[in-house]
């Protein structure tokens, strides 16, 4: 933005949000095939015997069972249709369903039917929709699905009933019972860094040493990598690694950032320790490093330190840092003041390549050609183009996107209304795509609900959480020009893949942030004085998680081994150790666990369990697990166990969304005997409703409870008695 727009009214900001509901209608009917042999002996190859009709979501529907398969090709399968079943009457009629057929014996819970494809089932066409090759039948007959010559078929149904935008007043999220802290991860490191915990190599640098952990090296820098476990090994019969050409108070900057990812506000010299800096992360390949020091140094670049700067980038391949150099050499008066210095002088002797790049202005080509023969300028002067804005966002969400995705390509779910700058503004989400050319893609536009014309800009962003960030900075993008009458819709047809989103979403829903920027004045203002800004230099996200994930997986430098139910894992003392004091313990202190061959042998955990703490302990986060639900509580007691904080609260927090009559009996003593205080309101909060309270009261997992936490009743008799409870 324009510095001259500060000095005037702060520009206007609304803020709006719709929600795309899928509303749901689910149910089952189960089959029973009493005599299979004889259906097998007796019903040809293409022919099907039905079933009786049944209801789901205000539908018939009938299930067709061909024991000798649809058709000459499939003769060796058994297949399953599902066939609407409707009135002649109601011939155009057209329901989409989700549906899945399994055999009834091995359906433990209700099935999840999130990632199932949607279909269109009609009148028009009696065969329905369903498996061909549900099950080859040699191998049904060997199964213990078939028992006594009989087996049930049980099929899941899914019926949408209607997809509508409804306006939501609430922009941010339903307020959470467990609020979940940021990662600490670096912090931590950071700590152990400074403890020396488990170090096990040491630099001398300039007369001082540094002790470390190679493995950590080794995940942060691929140079660090060669020279601590390849063929460069470093170090002499101490295992001390001596680095030359390196201040000390630089190396250790250098250790610190290796380990948080982060560098610290420098009070003094910052400019200097960033060149420094800049030199050893180009030489041990810390790329994020190398950017951080190029943005920091851009705000150094002036007469007198321009030419230095300058061509430490040209030798260190900083395209950002010295696009900014040039930037400011745009300028007639600096060009001409640096000129006259003798770092100008030096820089041409030591670097006539970059001389000859710096006369030809390749890099500014706006600037005038006296400024390109290196003349001293005859006047400066300046003016500003101020637009006037106004800023807003609409946030959509999409609940139920499996149900969304049966929407055809080409076709489009709205958002409700909302307005920003004074117009009327739609969002147009596209689950199968704008065209043919993007159906493997999720399209999203903006579209200017009004016959006027208007220039704005606008951005899209995508929350798998619910959690809203900070808007992006939409300064540098262009404006688009909506025209009622004309282009009135801009966006991205392929704004991100479908195949690469289902791999990010959580709970079947996600929400669309859209920002928009409308500009309603542009405006020439005369300046006192000539600013010049540099270029921008992108500094990416740390990726400290992702190289110490990377680290585990392939078992690099790896000092112990868990055995735990029958499985082992490799790990890193010093990366547990940092992660978790019960573990610092058990593996560096007093309660020191391992055999001779350095085994600890874990109990009470499954392997699945625990390679999921291992990847939490490594990256500070959770992968997307099937039985959430389940995984989540086995989690949350070996969080609690390892004394993991903040995996317990994520645990808490997902275990939030799955209280349920069905679970609530089993949360709610797990929350209570592991102190998690959100989870056990969230319990006592769904037990609140009386229509909840009543159905689980009358489960045996509630005699159960009563049975096993007497004082836990108690507390709930006591929190629902309290003014203000439902029940």
């Amino acid at each position: 933005m324009s510095p001259a727009v500060g000095r005037g009214n702060p520009p206007s900001r609304s803020a709006s949000s719709s929600t795309i509901v899928a509303e749901t209608a689910t149910g089952y009917h189960l089959l029973k095939i009493n005599g299979y042999s004889l259906t097998k002996a007796t019903t040809p190859t293409g022919s099907f015997l039905p079933s009786s009709p049944f209801t789901v979501g205000g539908h018939r529907w009938s299930i067709k069972y061909y024991p000798n398969g649809d058709d000459v090709e499939t003769a060796d399968y058994i297949s399953f249709f599902l066939v609407l079943e409707e009135e002649e009457t109601n011939m155009g009629l057209t329901v989409q369903a989700k549906f899945k057929f399994s055999f009834a014996n091995q359906v433990k819970k209700q099935p999840s039917l999130k990632y199932r494809p949607i279909k269109t089932f009609n009148l028009e066409d009696s065969c329905g929709w369903g498996y061909v090759e549900f099950i080859k039948r040699v191998n049904f007959e060997k199964s213990d699905d078939l028992r006594d010559d009989s087996f049930t078929i049980r099929c899941d149904i899914v019926v949408v009933r209607e997809i509508r935008t409804e306006e939501t007043t609430e922009i941010l999220p339903v307020e959470s019972f467990v609020p979940v802290p940021p990662s600490d991860m670096n912090q931590q490191f950071g700590d152990l860094l400074e403890t020396e915990k488990g170090a096990d190599v040491v630099f001398e640098v300039g007369g001082q040493t540094f002790a470390a952990h190679r493995c950590v090296l080794a995940a942060r820098s691929p140079v660090f990598r060669a020279a601590l476990y390849g063929s460069m090994k470093e170090g002499d019969t101490d295992g001390v690694v001596h680095i030359e050409d390196m201040e000390a108070k630089v190396f250790k900057l250098l250790l610190r950032f290796v380990y948080t990812d982060s560098l610290p506000e420098m009070e003094t010299e910052e400019d200097v320790i960033c060149q420094h800096l800049l030199v050893t992360a180009d030489r041990y390949d810390l790329h994020r490093l190398k950017l951080i020091c190029e943005n920091r140094l851009c705000k150094y670049i002036s007469v007198s330190t321009v030419s230095n700067i300058l061509a430490l980038a040209d030798q260190h391949h900083c395209d950002g840092l010295k696009k900014a150099c040039f930037s400011f050499l745009g300028s007639p008066a600096n060009l001409s003041a640096v000129v006259a210095s003798d770092g100008f002088k030096h820089l041409s002797r030591s670097c006539p390549s970059l001389m000859e790049e710096l006369r030809r202005g390749e890099q500014f080509p706006a600037m005038p050609p006296a400024a390109r023969r290196l003349s001293p300028p005859r006047s400066d002067s300046a003016s500003t183009i101020v637009a006037g804005t106004a800023s807003g966002s609409h946030l959509l969400k999409i609940d139920g996107y499996s149900l969304t995705k049966g929407t055809p390509n080409g076709s489009f779910l709205i958002s409700s209304q909302f307005t920003v700058g004074g117009h009327r503004w739609r969002i147009r989400y596209y689950p199968n795509g704008f065209s043919a050319s993007s159906a493997d893609f999720i399209s999203l536009f903006l579209v200017l609900d009004e016959k006027v014309k208007v220039q704005a800009k606008s951005d899209f962003q995508i929350s798998y959480t619910g959690q809203v960030d900070e808007p992006p900075w939409l300064a540098t993008m262009k404006a688009d020009t909506f025209d009622g009458a004309g282009f009135r819709s801009f966006g991205y047809e392929k704004f991100v893949r479908r195949c690469d989103f289902e791999k990010l979403i959580r709970d079947d829903s996600f929400t669309i942030r859209c920002d928009i920027v409308v500009i309603n004045e542009i405006r020439a203002e005369e300046s006192t004085e000539i600013t010049t800004t540099a270029a921008v230099v992108t500094v990416p996200p740390s990726d400290l998680n992702q190289q110490l994930g990377d680290l585990l997986e392939s078992e690099k430098g790896a000092d112990v081994v868990f055995e735990v139910g029958g499985q082992t894992f490799a790990a890193h003392r010093c990366v547990l150790a940092a992660r978790s004091p019960v573990f610092k313990a058990e593996l560096y202190g007093l309660m020191k666990e391992g055999d001779t061959a350095g085994v600890v042998h874990i109990e009470d955990i499954e392997p699945r369990v625990f390679k999921v703490l291992l990847r939490f302990m490594y990256t500070d986060s959770l992968p997307e697990m099937e039985e959430e639900d389940v995984m989540c509580q086995h989690l949350l007691v070996a969080a609690d166990r390892y004394n993991l904080e903040r995996l317990k609260l994520i645990c808490e927090e997902k275990l939030c969304r799955h209280i349920s009559v069905g679970t609530v009996w089993n949360i709610l003593p797990l929350a209570d005997q592991h102190h998690c205080d959100g989870l056990k309101k969230a319990c006592f909060d769904f037990l609140g409703s009386l229509a909840n309270l009543s159905a689980v009261v009358a489960s045996d997992g509630f005699k159960h409870l009563c049975r096993s936490c007497p004082s836990l009743m108690e507390e709930l008799v006591v929190t629902l008695a309290l003014p203000g409870s439902h029940a």
